[in-house]
């Protein structure tokens, strides 16, 4: 099966760092926020009927479902490197 990566929009619970936080992240640090961010990721899955797709985050390695209009796929992964 080909790996599609890509970037996603998704709004997610960050400490008074700006880094994510709750669930996501190890640190007992209280959420200050939601805050947009675009992030890496390789697409799982898809959706057709909820127009969605099942993300797994490059960086942390966590799943995601995201509205399609919320990723963008990138034909090169060498390109998210340069970024």
């Amino acid at each position: 099966m080909a790996e599609y990566h890509c970037t996603y929009t998704k709004e997610f619970p960050v400490d008074e760092f700006g880094r994510l936080g709750g669930f996501y992240s190890l640190a007992d640090l209280p959420i200050v926020q939601h805050k947009e961010m675009t992030r890496t990721g390789i697409i799982e899955a898809q959706d057709k009927k909820q127009q969605s797709f099942k993300i797994r985050d490059s960086e942390k390695n966590f799943i995601e479902w995201v509205p399609m209009t919320d990723v963008t796929i990138v034909q090169d992964p060498r390109k998210l490197l340069n970024e």
